[in-house]
C-alpha cells in the first residue's frame, strides 16, 4: 500500500492526513507526487498513527532527484564551458546585493496598518496566526491553546 492509497482508505484530505503526523499537507502532496522522499521518521510515525507500514518509494523522473532535468544540466555543462571561480563569485555577490528585505504591512479596510512584528509583540510566539482584516482581528494557535486579539 502506498501513502495515497492509505490516505484515501481513511477518507482524508492531504491536510487531514498530515495533521496527526505533525507535517503539512504540502509535504504529503510532495511525497505522493514523488517529488519528495518519505523519511524513515515519517514512515515510523505513519505506522504508529495509522497502523500501516509505508515503504519509501523512489522519486519520479524529472524531479529534483534527477532524470530529465539532470540530463539537461549535463548537456548544458558539455556545451557551455564552466566560468572561472572568480567570475561566479562576483555574479553571486551582485545577486545578493540586489536583494532587498521585504516588508509586510497589513491594512485594515477600516483604516490602520500593522506589521507582523507588531502582531508578534502583542501575541507572543504562536504556531499559526490568521489575520482577518475585515474583522480587525488576529486569531492565533499555540499548541492546544487558541485566542484572538483586536488589531486596530
Amino acid at each position: 500500500m502506498n501513502l495515497k492509497e492509505l490516505r484515501e482508505k481513511n477518507k482524508l484530505t492531504q491536510a487531514g492526513f498530515a495533521e496527526p503526523l505533525g507535517v503539512s499537507g504540502k509535504s504529503i502532496y510532495l511525497i505522493e507526487s514523488g517529488r519528495m522522499k518519505l523519511s524513515k521518521k515519517l514512515s515510523d510515525k505513519i505506522a504508529e498513527v495509522y497502523g500501516e507500514v509505508i515503504e519509501p518509494a523512489e522519486r519520479k523522473e524529472g524531479t529534483r532527484a534527477g532524470g530529465a532535468k539532470e540530463e539537461k544540466s549535463a548537456i548544458k555543462a558539455a556545451v557551455k564551458p564552466a566560468a572561472a571561480p572568480r567570475e561566479v563569485k562576483e555574479k553571486k555577490t551582485r545577486k545578493r546585493a540586489a536583494k532587498k528585505e521585504m516588508v509586510l504591512v497589513i491594512q485594515s479596510p477600516f483604516g490602520g496598518e500593522i506589521t507582523p512584528e507588531e502582531i508578534r509583540d502583542r501575541i507572543g510566539e504562536a504556531d499559526t496566526v490568521y489575520i482577518r482584516a475585515d474583522h480587525n482581528k488576529a486569531y492565533w494557535v499555540r499548541g492546544d491553546e487558541t485566542g484572538s486579539i483586536d488589531l486596530w
